[in-house]
């Protein structure tokens, strides 16, 4: 018994042992990768056969700096040959090369190589090389920051190259400021210019919100450009913009208002052709909200307009609806009325297969009111057309026996 209790602990202190032994293994593991860090291909410290001994406590030679922008030229180009050739690795060796170089040459040339070659990265859908680039763009930005304000052309290089490698916050914050100073200088082209890239900005990142305010924006400051120059279609554009921004956010009550607006613009404009769609996207709102008084009266003058300039597609669509919604509403007369109007309008388009819709659905309503002969009427005459055409004989004359 004392031998076997001897054995088991004996095997326990083994035991106990290669459980220590493998978490001091993990522990240290830990310590190694928590003290090692993957080195950014872009760090502008490594050697180059390139770059001439002494470099940094002297400028470049004009010898020094034509070789060194003839092999950036040469790099760029064999990296894109490699890209075509499906050398994808190859290819961003050479480009990394290709920065580290323009990095020495002239701070612009390498923010506008960062943001090239980002988007190649973002496209080939190269996570760690778009973070690398990304880095050295965080890192030129301090680096200058730290010693002067950036002057605005390098802040908009800078926001470029952000937008390139899909940091959209980042080129969002330099927007922001770029906007304080157009303000700041009363500069309403500038300050336009950069509200409309802050608005692509936002929506690129589908926050549709701040989108909205700023198209907003936008509208305001048109209409104060317009007064001061030449008048442009840029506000019907940003209308346009949140529409859509209003109807992708389910803000029903306001995508009507900016509707409306934009049915001014447009009958400013003499744009019949554009309010007609318009005009029936508010009737549609107006459906959304449960609002069917004002749907049939929007039906109503969308009709009225349609008519008028001889639109006979969306009159059709727009009695269409119009009928159906008086249906709905248990106006019955009202239906009757304008699915009259609907068929005057289908003979005028000839649209037969309309035509037999509209006789089938007011056979079924006089039916419904129990007037048969009224009934019967309006299935004949679908049965008339239908034999013509060949199309659901069968089904009219089924319709008209069973009438008693």
């Amino acid at each position: 018994m004392s031998s076997l209790n001897a054995q088991l602990h004996s095997w326990k202190i083994i035991f106990l042992t290669y459980c220590f032994g493998v978490i001091c293994f993990l522990v240290g593991q830990d310590t190694v990768l928590s003290q090692t860090k993957i080195t950014n291909p872009l760090d502008i410290t490594r050697s180059d056969p390139l770059i001439p001994s002494g470099y940094g406590k002297r400028e470049l030679t004009s010898f020094e700096k034509y070789r060194i922008e003839k092999a950036i030229a040469q790099l760029n180009q064999t990296a894109h040959k490699e890209l075509d050739r499906g050398k994808i690795d190859r290819a961003f060796e050479l480009w990394y090369r290709h920065l580290r170089l323009t990095s020495i040459i002239d701070t612009d040339a390498e923010i506008k190589a960062l943001g090239k070659i980002g988007a190649i990265a973002w496209q080939e859908n190269r996570g760690t090389d778009v973070r690398n680039i990304a880095e050295r763009l965080i890192t030129i930005q301090k680096k200058i920051t730290a010693k002067k304000p950036l002057s605005s052309s390098l802040l908009t290089k800078l926001a470029k190259a952000y937008q390139q490698v899909r940091y959209l916050h980042k080129a969002i914050n330099i927007y922001q400021q770029l906007l304080v100073n157009s303000k700041k200088a009363d500069d309403l082209i500038a300050e336009q210019k950069n509200l409309e890239i802050l608005g692509e900005l936002y929506l690129a990142r589908f926050d549709y919100q701040e989108a909205a305010d700023i198209y907003q924006e936008l509208l305001d400051l048109a209409t104060i450009i317009n007064q001061k120059s030449e008048p442009t279609n840029k506000e019907e554009v940003y209308l346009e913009t949140l529409i859509d921004i209003y109807d992708r956010t389910a803000q029903t009550d306001k995508a009507i208002n900016i509707k409306k607006r934009l049915i001014e613009q447009y009958s400013a404009t003499q744009q019949i052709n554009k309010i007609l769609p318009i005009k029936m996207a508010i009737a549609q709102d107006y459906e959304t909200l449960k609002q069917l008084d004002k749907a049939i009266e929007t039906y109503n003058q969308a009709f009225s307009l349609a008519s008028k300039n001889q639109k006979l597609a969306i009159a059709s669509d727009t009695l269409t609806r119009l009928a159906e919604l008086y249906q709905q509403s248990d106006r019955t007369d009202d239906a009757i009325r304008a699915y009259a109007k609907l068929i005057k309008v289908q003979q005028q388009s000839y649209n037969h297969y309309g035509l037999i819709n509209t006789y089938d659905i007011l056979g079924k309503i006089y039916l419904k009111l129990n007037q048969k002969s009224q009934a019967k009427q309006y299935f004949q005459r679908g049965l008339d057309l239908a034999k013509s055409l060949n199309y659901k004989v069968d089904y009219f004359n089924y319709q008209i026996e069973h009438i008693k």
